[in-house]
């Protein structure tokens, strides 16, 4: 039978949903790992790594395997293929970057979504129905409820404009992307910026609104419930890279400390 979504399910039952990013290596193990910690869903990162298709390929159809939602972040380029190959793959879900006005959401929904939502093109042998082609009208009712859209707010104008972002069908999800907003905002790389927290709850309250999943990523179990204070649903903690680097420079001075050094 075809994988269902585990986040899907977990935003349906008012719970939210915790996860990371794979951005070092695209190795399978990676995917394991992150499956026994206990997360719910794993970010594929394409925007900011060399990942090809085919490595991607492989994480996502490890991630369905292990019960984890396989969340691709595609490159910058966002053309359709660049959605839907991910999605072939073996991805339920993209997470959108810069998503600015509700007809570029619109759009995307329409090329990420199969008749009558849209016009993705038709390929139901892949690993995306898990090889389950037998019922093609149910095949294609479940992929297109099964598979998630997160739209990254990472500007001044799709703050503006969420109030329509949110109201498209299709949405699943909505995403802070601190980073980049800090820099559209004029205080780059400053987490602590009084716009930057003004902003957020300005994104916050017409996702509550409207009823929207929304979050933002944790750096720690205290940021996670901060934000679970404020209503998310949504919480990609550290990453890949965080975590080993974090790790290592805990106990690394503990190590030299006990050595003298």
């Amino acid at each position: 039978m075809i994988k269902s979504n585990p986040v899907k399910a977990l935003h349906a039952a008012g719970k939210p949903a915790f996860g990371t990013w794979i951005t070092l290596c695209p190795h399978p193990r990676v995917v394991k790992i992150l499956a026994a910690a206990g997360f719910d869903f794993v970010i594929i990162e394409m925007e900011h790594t060399d990942f090809t298709f085919a490595e991607v390929g492989v994480l996502a159809m490890l991630a369905r395997e292990c019960g984890l939602t396989p969340i691709v972040r595609p490159p910058g380029t966002m053309k359709p293929h660049d959605l839907t190959r991910p999605l072939d793959a073996g991805a339920q879900g993209l997470l959108l970057p810069s998503i600015d006005t509700a007809e570029q959401l619109a759009d995307i929904v329409t090329a990420t979504k199969y008749h009558p939502l849209g016009n993705r093109p038709m390929n139901l042998k892949g690993p995306h129905t898990d090889y389950f082609i037998d019922e093609p009208r149910k095949v294609i009712d479940h992929v297109n409820r099964e598979t998630m859209l997160v739209a990254m707010v990472e500007t001044r104008k799709s703050i503006d404009n969420l109030k329509e972002i949110v109201k498209v069908d299709g949405l699943d999800c909505v995403m802070v992307g601190p980073d980049d907003l800090s820099q559209d905002l004029g205080v780059p790389g400053e987490m602590q910026a009084k716009v930057l927290h003004e902003a957020y709850e300005e994104i916050f309250a017409i996702c509550r609104e409207a009823k929207v999943p929304f979050g933002l990523s944790a750096q720690s179990p205290e940021m996670a419930n901060g934000w679970l204070e404020k209503g998310a649903q949504w919480i990609p903690y550290q990453n890949d890279a965080a975590m080993v680097f974090n790790t290592a420079r805990a106990a690394v001075p503990k190590l030299r400390e006990l050595a003298g050094r």
